[in-house]
């Protein structure tokens, strides 16, 4: 498939449409977890043709809980969530009923993937009510690691080769300072297809 370009009005666009999807439902999701407000910033689209290795530069110094996840079916789309550590152990934390945790067990990672699957839920329910378009929607794949580690035996699953599109939006509890990053990946093909919304969609 010829894959064309996305052009600065377009990008413009698309941002605008995420920005929304993470309005309407994620943060909202989000903020019903933790049980406090959570607000959310749309902070950059990436579309270097050295995609990997300039997103090695902005999160290669942290140690996290990344969760991995994709859609597939009428538009492929993938995410990924990274969490630092200490406020990962607060979400599971806050999941389980518990005031705090000092390590990550196989409970509390659970809590974190199902987080992520709750979060990825409510994009795709955003994307699907705007554009019409049908989701499946991975299982969660969780690693304690950092993010340039985990991307690259993922990327192939989704990326197109010679284009790609990687927006990072961070999502931050106002009360807890509990931060999640997100990152959306997705071809300039598929990216394209969250610009058109349904017939009676604003």
């Amino acid at each position: 498939m010829n894959t064309t370009t996305l052009n600065q009005t377009e990008l413009s666009t698309l941002e605008n449409v995420i920005n929304s999807f993470v309005a309407q439902k994620t943060a909202i999701a989000l903020s019903s977890l933790l049980g406090e407000s959570v607000t959310h910033n749309l902070k950059k689209t990436h579309t270097e043709d050295s995609k990997i290795e300039n997103l090695k530069d902005f999160v290669n110094d942290l140690v996290l809980c990344s969760v991995f996840l994709y859609g597939g079916g009428d538009v492929r789309l993938g995410i990924l969530y990274s969490i630092p550590e200490k406020d990962a152990k607060q979400i599971a934390a806050r999941l389980m009923g518990m005031e705090k945790i000092d390590t990550l067990d196989d409970l509390g990672k659970s809590a974190i993937s199902e987080v992520a699957n709750i979060m990825s839920g409510s994009f795709f329910n955003a994307l699907s009510d705007h554009t019409g378009l049908k989701i499946d929607l991975s299982t969660p794949d969780l690693a304690m690691t950092s993010v340039s580690t985990l991307l690259e035996p993922h990327a192939s699953e989704f990326l197109c080769p010679i284009s790609d599109i990687m927006t990072e939006v961070e999502l931050s509890g106002t009360n807890s300072n509990i931060r999640v990053h997100m990152l959306i990946i997705q071809d300039h093909n598929n990216a394209r297809k969250l610009l058109n919304p349904k017939r009676g969609c604003a």
